[in-house]
């Protein structure tokens, strides 16, 4: 079942997060944070949960801009499934939950980055229909 996050996922959401940034000294998740963007309109933190362990996790940003009228976009960041359980369509269901939100408030595209050493990762993207050529991203850490 796909959820928005509450608070009481607060330590399952760490050992997930730490599966996509094992070596992250500055990883913190916190309670108020959680709760902060389960109350934003814009903004999701959704969970995939089977006999109560979350086996995956992903964000949504719902972004507003003024080039395609009132269409906002989407932005996917943090899209984890737990190691133990890949392959057994979870992401998939994680991406398409989104995309049919997307589609429902009229949204002209998804975008997300994924680490560029994460192969296995932009096959999957590929594989659900984001291009990796079509735009190239960038960071800048603060």
């Amino acid at each position: 079942m796909i959820r928005v996050a509450e608070r009481s996922d607060r330590d399952k959401l760490y050992v997930l997060y730490r599966m996509l940034v094992p070596n992250s000294k500055r990883m913190t998740v916190i309670e108020d944070q959680i709760e902060a963007i389960r109350l934003d309109s814009s903004n999701f933190l959704l969970v995939y949960e089977e006999n109560g362990e979350l086996l995956g996790t992903v964000t949504l940003n719902v972004c507003m801009q003024a080039l395609y009228g009132f269409n906002p976009y989407g932005v996917v960041e943090n899209i984890v499934v737990h190691d133990d359980h890949r392959g057994k369509h979870i992401g998939q269901k994680l991406l398409q939950y989104i995309e049919d939100y997307c589609r429902s408030i009229d949204c002209h595209k998804i975008m997300l980055l994924s680490n560029s050493t994460r192969h296995r990762a932009h096959q999957f993207f590929e594989r659900e229909g984001y291009s990796g050529s079509v735009s190239k991203g960038f960071k800048k850490y603060l």
